[in-house]
């Protein structure tokens, strides 16, 4: 599910007066019974078409990514906002995991709790900085996705040049199971 797509869900779910969508429907509905087969015989089908109305209303499944990542940023208790939308936005529009970018905060500045300059994924050594948290999540997910020393390699192979140490893409990917 998309970021836009779960924008679209939270918007769905939300309460809403069924009466008067149901109601306009219903009177379309009407509408075209009198035209076609006339005023009487219209009113005759439409007379009790509001008591036996099915539930008309929209209830998608929530995108579970919230929640995972809401509990795995509260267990590491991580300083809020935890930012999870900026996070599955970028994952979605970059075409990344959606743990990685997560995981790597954890592993490399504890959620940010020992950053510098919103560089919450230690990016460049920690020496890039950031206008915001929100600008580094895009800027982070971008280099990971589409440039060369990252584009169309493994998760693996990202990990790996992104930190050359031998043990460090096992232990991101070990964070990252535990968003699931």
């Amino acid at each position: 599910m998309t970021w836009f797509q779960a924008i679209a869900v939270r918007e769905a779910t939300a309460p809403r007066p069924v009466v008067s969508t149901v109601g306009s429907v219903v009177g379309s509905l009407c509408g075209w019974a009198r035209m076609l087969l006339g005023t009487t015989a219209g009113l005759v089908a439409c007379s009790n078409s509001a008591v036996n109305l099915p539930d008309l209303t929209f209830k998608p499944k929530p995108d579970v990514r919230f929640y995972r990542l809401g509990q795995f940023f509260q267990r590491y208790n991580c300083p809020l906002p935890h930012h999870v939308a900026d996070y599955l936005r970028a994952a979605d529009g970059y075409g990344l995991d959606y743990r990685l970018l997560p995981a790597l905060s954890i592993r490399e500045t504890h959620c940010g709790i020992e950053d510098t300059h919103n560089n919450h994924w230690g990016y460049h050594s920690g020496r890039r900085a950031f206008d915001s948290i929100e600008a580094g999540i895009n800027f982070v997910a971008h280099i990971l996705a589409q440039t060369p020393p990252y584009q169309g390699k493994t998760l693996e192979q990202k990990l790996l040049v992104y930190n050359p140490f031998p043990a460090y893409p096992q232990e991101v990917i070990q964070i990252m199971r535990q968003i699931e």
